[in-house]
């Protein structure tokens, strides 16, 4: 009988382990992010929402270079770049990329102060690659490379001269 109770345990020990679900597991290891081989820290971990991998908005920008701003009033956070802007809106599923306005299947939320986007979504309007690895969880994002022949001064001079050439200046 002793014997009968032992093996009955075993099987059922047997079943209960074959039984866990392998992505309950995998939902349990956290989110890592690798910006051009470096992973980045975050103070309100990476959190997969609605099918997406949301992150922290300011170390994904201030990862790309930008500046970022905050504007509490219009719940609107702003990422000033060399070569444009990105601004997103708390619960609005539009974001604003050079002034050109984009649908997201996913919208910017909040989590412990800090607003989350969608990570491949906004890397790749700044221009970066992103790829996502199932197995490790982890999102990998390669910047765009910084046109090294083209200062924001050159930029800025080009526009003042297509924005300014219908003017008939006087003939001094």
């Amino acid at each position: 009988m002793r014997n009968v109770k032992w093996f009955i345990s075993f099987i059922f020990v047997l079943f209960a382990v074959a039984s866990i679900d392998t992505n309950t597991v995998q939902a349990n290891q956290p989110i890592t992010v690798v910006f051009d081989g470096e992973v980045l820290a975050f103070d309100v971990p990476p959190a997969i929402i609605n099918g997406r991998t949301m992150v922290p908005m300011r170390v994904i920008f201030e990862a790309h270079g930008a500046g970022v701003y905050w504007d509490e009033y219009s719940y609107t956070v702003t990422a000033i770049l060399w070569n444009g802007f990105v601004a997103v809106r708390i619960n609005d599923y539009l974001i604003n990329i050079n002034g050109t306005r984009y649908l997201m299947d996913v919208a910017p939320i909040i989590i412990g102060g800090r607003t989350l986007v969608p990570a491949r979504f906004v890397s790749e309007a700044l221009g970066s690659e992103v790829i996502w690895d199932e197995v490790s969880r982890t999102v990998f994002i390669t910047s765009a490379p910084f046109e090294t022949n083209t200062t924001l001064e050159d930029e800025w001079d080009d526009w003042v001269l297509d924005e300014w050439d219908w003017i008939e200046w006087p003939q001094i």
